[in-house]
């Protein structure tokens, strides 16, 4: 995950552990995605409001209302790191997902929204919960295939092993 313009994330050593951020173009990418689906609503909004059908044109306002909110959202987001620490403490931002020393594995479970074939990393716990990552940077991914990369760098990081669950 070292080249910037090729990779999704970015790994970071930082003196006590690692960081895991978007890269610059994933980022651009994503709020780029969802301004322009945004504006195409908006659009679409305002013909359908004055002309056609004002129903469909409220119903398209609130969708684009609705994505530029998810805009706001990734452009605040986009520098928040995923934070390891040497004592295996895994936070987001300033908020702590786990306490040290209590991740056994890094899963890839089947994503619980999306599409068919859709999944997430999830970090499993020694009591068995597994707790999600809160970001749309790192949560989300269309394959296995796709999430293995992460996975692995992410539990080198924790000093643990990537287990998979298999499909539902």
């Amino acid at each position: 995950m070292e080249n910037t313009k090729l990779t999704p994330i970015i790994v970071k050593r930082r003196g006590d552990g690692f960081e895991f951020v978007p890269s610059t173009t994933f980022a651009s990418l994503m709020i780029g995605g969802f301004v322009a689906g945004s504006a195409i609503y908006l659009y679409l909004s305002t013909y359908f409001i004055r002309s056609a059908n004002p129903l469909i044109g409220v119903t398209l306002l609130l969708a684009g209302v609705l994505i530029a909110a998810m805009a706001i959202r990734a452009w605040r987001t986009r520098n928040t790191p995923l934070n390891v620490e040497n004592g295996g403490r895994v936070s987001y931002g300033e908020r702590e997902l786990c306490a040290a020393g209590t991740v056994r594995s890094v899963r890839i479970v089947p994503s619980l929204g999306g599409e068919v074939g859709d999944c997430e990393v999830r970090l499993e716990l020694a009591d068995g919960s597994q707790v999600a990552i809160p970001s749309q940077y790192f949560a989300g991914f269309r394959s296995r295939k796709h999430a293995r990369p992460f996975a692995a760098e992410f539990a080198k990081a924790l000093g643990v092993q990537v287990t998979e669950s298999a499909d539902e």
